[in-house]
């Protein structure tokens, strides 16, 4: 019995001796062989008995196949295409041939053994991980797709004829990027069969801001205001001309903010301008546009009517004469404009217009006050005077004795504030100071001639010193108004038209003193 077992030990021991040699050998070869042993895949690709360098290129063979792939979108009937390699389609090195080539080739000659034979009989397969572009979808998607929308047109509303007149909206299509994004994305990473993709962009009506129904509220007149310039040179006229006409029929939407700057300038004889007179270092000056500061004081006076919020407002460096103190608003470069808002729930129109040396502005919206039982007014109220300084006298060596000239009247400088002030069944219910001004107070400027002439030559003069001394018509210096402002305001409701005696202007143009 014991000879028996002795036997068979002895028999155990050579088979296990055989199997180990017959192991070391298949390990030590493939340890000579830098090949990747059989059944190991990366995703679809054998790459057994490959080297690493091999295993690489039939890996980029393939993947560059799969980046040949192309993706159809179509956009109501038509069809753009690109390929997954527009789209930045491409994986994730995550070493795995590197992976792959150790197989079989390190630990004991037991965990060597076990790894080969596993992968011959299981094969073994690495995944590879694919990723997208977002950036490359949804430049492709904005620039290719998208340009098939049909974009939406609103409602309009303008003033034509004394008139309103509506237009109809139109509802547009367009494509949703994102959601268009998403399903490119999902139709190659989720269950891709690696085949060319067909798919439907994502589109969706394009509806208007604006519709028929809401600008059709505008019907109402919110505000109205008028200011003659009666004794005014054809070009100052014509610079208010112009100007009512650039801003006629400004549409403001709801939130939208009117910046009389966008709408004036350039101040270019282009742009419909002449040459007048207008403010500049205290003193009046011609300048293309003088003027347009009494088309931007006109409009701020009916926006104050309309109750609508003002968002900049500057006053004049110094007085004007065609509304009272506090209630103009000057215009200069970009440091001073007008701007106001449309804080209504309704489209605003702004109508102007010149008719008989008058410039005249209508705003025009949703009337949702109180008309009936509730009135505001305007009032300005004089805080400090200061009197005009010593005059400025200028000597002409080429004219009489006789000869004075007032070139530039003298102006008052005043400290001032406007109140608004609300009555509700004729009782005030509250007052508000709407801005304070301050203008500055200017000397008169006198020309006078220092010329001896013979006594024969001054009787000559004197015609030319009375012409002089009472300058009059279009092209006169401003006059000074020097009286405080009288307190009969307006109501929502009025117009208010008021002398103009001054060739005051435009932006107050390169004016220093207004820094």
């Amino acid at each position: 019995m014991d000879k028996k077992k002795s036997i068979i030990t002895v028999i155990i021991l050579f088979l296990i001796c055989l199997l180990f040699t017959t192991t070391s050998t298949r390990v030590y070869a493939a340890e000579e062989d830098e090949t990747i042993t059989q059944g190991v895949y990366i995703d679809s690709v054998h790459i057994g008995g490959m080297t690493a360098e091999e295993a690489k290129q039939a890996v980029k063979d393939y993947v560059d196949d799969l980046k040949s792939r192309k993706i159809d979108v179509t956009i109501d009937g038509n069809t753009e295409t690109v390929t997954l390699s527009g789209l930045g389609y491409d994986y994730k090195d995550n070493n795995y041939i590197e992976e792959a080539v150790m197989i079989g080739k390190t630990g004991n000659l037991i965990k060597r053994y076990k790894e080969l034979k596993d992968t011959e009989q299981s094969n073994l397969v690495y995944n590879l991980e694919f990723n997208l572009s977002d950036e490359k979808i949804k430049e492709f998607v904005k620039e290719k797709c998208s340009a098939y929308d049909i974009a939406a047109v609103n409602a309009t509303v303008k003033r034509e004829n004394g008139s309103f007149v509506y237009t109809d909206h139109t509802v547009g299509r367009k494509v949703n990027v994102d959601k268009t994004v998403a399903d490119i994305k999902a139709a190659v990473l989720d269950g891709w069969n690696q085949e060319d993709i067909a798919l439907a962009a994502v589109v969706e009506d394009d509806k208007p801001k604006y519709t028929r129904e809401m600008v059709e509220k505008c019907k109402d007149l919110l505000g109205t205001f008028s200011t003659t310039y009666t004794t005014s040179s054809q070009n100052r006229a014509g610079n208010l001309a112009n100007g009512a006409k650039l801003i006629n029929n400004t549409v403001l939407y709801p939130g939208d903010v009117f910046s009389a700057y966008e709408k004036l300038t350039p101040f270019t004889t282009a742009n419909g301008y002449y040459e007048a007179g207008a403010y500049s270092n205290g003193r009046v000056v011609d300048s293309i546009g003088g003027g347009a500061c009494q088309v931007t004081t006109t409009l701020y006076n009916a926006v104050l009517l309309s109750e609508l919020e003002v968002v900049e407002r500057q006053a004049h460096s110094m007085t004007i004469s065609y509304v009272d103190l506090s209630r103009d608003s000057a215009i200069a470069g970009t440091w001073k404009d007008l701007k106001f808002k449309n804080d209504t729930e309704s489209p605003v129109v702004v109508e102007a217009y010149t008719s008989g040396r008058t410039i005249t502005f209508k705003i025009w919206g949703n009337e949702t006050r109180d008309t009936k039982n509730r009135t505001i007014k305007f009032e300005s109220v004089v805080l400090q005077e200061k009197a005009p300084g010593k005059d400025v006298v200028t000597e002409d060596p080429t004219k009489p004795t006789t000869y004075k000239l007032t070139t530039q009247a003298a102006h008052t400088g005043y400290v001032a504030e406007l109140y608004k002030i609300v009555y509700e069944n004729g009782v005030e219910v509250s007052r508000t100071r709407v801005n304070r001004s301050v203008y500055n107070a200017s000397p008169k400027y006198v020309t006078v001639g220092t010329m001896e002439v013979e006594e024969e030559e001054e009787e000559e003069s004197k015609d030319d010193k009375a012409d002089a001394e009472t300058p009059a018509g279009d092209d006169a210096p401003p006059r000074e108004d020097n009286k405080k402002p009288d307190n009969t305001q307006d109501s929502v409701d009025e117009n208010t038209q008021v002398e103009d005696n001054t060739a005051d202007s435009q932006t107050e143009v390169n004016a220093a003193d207004e820094n």
